[in-house]
């Protein structure tokens, strides 16, 4: 085996980019919410969903486009008033090099996929708030893999490819 061979490790499915194709994020425009300093007494709540993933059939390689979305809530603790929300999507790029079974293929794409978008969407979120002057609010580690599990994702093959 050559040296080189050794250095390198090439993956069945291979993550080509993403993008952050949406980011809606406002503050209530109240005095008592804008010149607030402290914001431990507000709780952030999420939701999370998950995008089909498109396949799209190349002559050697097949891709896919899947993506997830954060819905966000803050409230304040003690009343329970909303004082900012947001949506946050995020879309990847794959491809996939042959390597596995169509279902192994399958499990990577619907599960593996938004594992390996989520720090991404956590950072976008975790700017935004930063820049929006809730710096100690920070979106939770979450087991990604296990929410798609139970998420029923489709892969999708538009017709235009058939």
């Amino acid at each position: 085996m050559a040296d080189d061979d050794r250095s390198s490790v090439t993956s069945g499915i291979q993550f080509i980019s993403f993008k952050m194709d949406r980011i809606d994020f406002s503050v209530t425009q109240e005095l008592g919410v804008l010149a607030q300093r402290d914001h431990s007494n507000c709780e952030p709540v999420f939701e999370f969903a998950f995008r089909d993933a498109l396949k799209f059939h190349g002559n050697e390689t097949d891709s896919y486009v899947t993506g997830l979305q954060v819905k966000l809530t803050i409230k304040n603790k003690s009343d329970g008033k909303e004082i900012a929300h947001g949506l946050f999507v995020i879309t990847g790029f794959f491809t996939s090099l042959g390597k596995f079974t169509k279902d192994v293929e399958e499990k990577i794409v619907k599960y593996q996929c938004p594992t390996i978008l989520f720090p991404y969407i956590r950072a976008a979120i975790s700017f935004t708030l930063s820049s929006a002057g809730f710096s100690t609010i920070v979106l939770p580690v979450i087991n990604v893999n296990a929410a798609a599990k139970g998420a029923n994702i489709k892969i999708v093959e538009p017709e235009a490819n058939s």
